[in-house]
């Protein structure tokens, strides 16, 4: 009679079995770990520097820079950027606006990724090169900053609309227009993320609350050190601290 064959079942090894546990149990647990401290540290940096609100979605624009070129918003893709009023026929205001603005180049401006827009109120007169011996007289003449012109309905339109900047009121007063300047206008500074999403507007020309326009100005640059964050190209190290020497702007 032929003896059927029989698979002799493998020796069960219970070290090894455990040691197989044990081991996918760790990495397991590393896993965790790491993804909840990864999870804290960012919990941490969101609680420290809470992230700047999505306000709107900038539909492209097209202008002339002061080179007399033109430019688009969509451009500036991938970009984190400042915009503002800006006109040369100003007494002072546009001045410190100016000087605020070359403090956060000062601050950001060595980055590919980091840039300033200032767009005219008063294009009928600020011409592409008379806004470019301006910037040169007052010694802003460095490059990612686009000083605009063109259409001046297209240009408010665009500024209401998108931005949300209040309405430019014309100044019919001599000594008002001697004072304060031809217009009367939004003196905040809205900043843009890489998408063309505005992400924040910042009263930091604030002459009525003491502290407010200092405040506004730290505000500002950390929200701008978030987007930075946010997109994945933080501020390298040993970059110096981005929030020293704010400006006294509430003089």
């Amino acid at each position: 009679m032929a003896h059927r064959s029989h698979t002799e079942a493998p020796n069960f090894n219970p070290v090894l079995w455990w040691s197989t546990v044990v081991g996918i149990c760790a990495i397991i647990a590393c896993g965790s770990i790491f993804v909840t401290l990864s999870y804290l540290k960012k919990r941490k940096f969101e609680i420290e520097h809470p992230r700047p609100a999505y306000l709107a979605k900038l539909p492209d624009f097209t202008a002339t820079n002061r080179d007399g070129g033109e430019v688009s918003f969509s451009q500036l893709e991938g970009d984190i950027w400042v915009a503002g009023y800006q006109y040369t026929g100003c007494p002072g205001g546009c001045l410190g606006m100016a000087g605020i603005m070359k403090n956060l180049y000062d601050k950001f401006g060595d980055r590919d990724d980091f840039h300033l827009v200032s767009i005219s109120l008063d294009p009928k007169e600020d011409t592409p090169a008379k806004m470019d011996a301006w910037v040169k007289r007052n010694g802003i003449d460095v490059e990612n900053w686009w000083f605009l012109t063109g259409n001046e309905e297209r240009i408010r339109e665009y500024m209401i609309r998108n931005f949300k900047f209040f309405g430019v009121v014309e100044n019919t007063d001599p000594e008002e227009i001697a004072r304060s300047g031809k217009f009367s206008h939004d003196q905040r500074l809205a900043l843009v993320d890489g998408a063309g999403h505005v992400r924040g507007m910042y009263d930091v020309m604030n002459t009525t609350q003491p502290g407010m326009a200092a405040a506004s100005f730290e505000q500002l640059v950390s929200d701008i050190c978030y987007l930075f964050e946010e997109s994945g190209k933080p501020l390298p190290a040993g970059a110096g601290d981005p929030y020293a020497d704010a400006p006294d702007t509430d003089s």
